[in-house]
C-alpha cells in the first residue's frame, strides 16, 4: 500500500519551486539543483559540481553562470552564486553564494522551517 500523501509536505515543496519561479519563471530546475549544491557544499568546484549532478561540466559551468551576477552574452545573471579562481589551482574555480544567494537561502529555510514552527534553542 502507498504512503499517505501528506499534504503540507507538498505544499512546503510547491512553494520552495515558486520562490525559484519567483526569481525567473523561465528557471531551469537544473538551475535550482546546482543553487541547492552550492549551498549545501559552499566551495565546491564547478568540476565536482558536474559530478554530483551528474552532468557535463559544460553544463555546470553554464548553470554558474546563470546563477551569478552575469550570465551569457551579457544579459544580467540572477547574482546568487559568484565562481572564483583557485588559488593553489588557477584553472579551477570554486563557487560561492553571494550576499543575494545566502538572503534567499535563509528565505527558503523559512519555508522549510517556518519560525513558528522551529524548536526552541536548548539551554544548558
Amino acid at each position: 500500500m502507498p504512503a499517505r500523501v501528506r499534504h503540507d509536505e507538498v505544499l512546503t515543496v510547491v512553494q520552495v519551486l515558486e520562490a525559484f519561479r519567483k526569481l525567473d519563471p523561465d528557471l531551469p530546475i537544473q538551475y535550482a539543483l546546482s543553487f541547492m549544491t552550492i549551498a549545501q557544499s559552499e566551495g565546491i568546484s564547478i568540476g565536482e559540481l558536474a559530478e554530483r549532478l551528474g552532468i557535463a561540466q559544460s553544463s555546470a559551468s553554464r548553470n554558474v553562470a546563470a546563477l551569478s551576477r552575469w550570465h551569457s552574452f551579457g544579459k544580467a545573471g540572477l547574482d546568487l552564486v559568484q565562481a572564483q579562481e583557485d588559488p593553489r589551482e588557477r584553472r579551477r574555480k570554486i563557487v560561492t553564494l553571494t550576499d543575494k544567494g545566502r538572503e534567499f537561502l535563509d528565505a527558503l529555510r523559512a519555508i522549510v522551517n517556518p519560525p513558528d514552527q522551529r524548536r526552541p534553542a536548548r539551554t544548558a
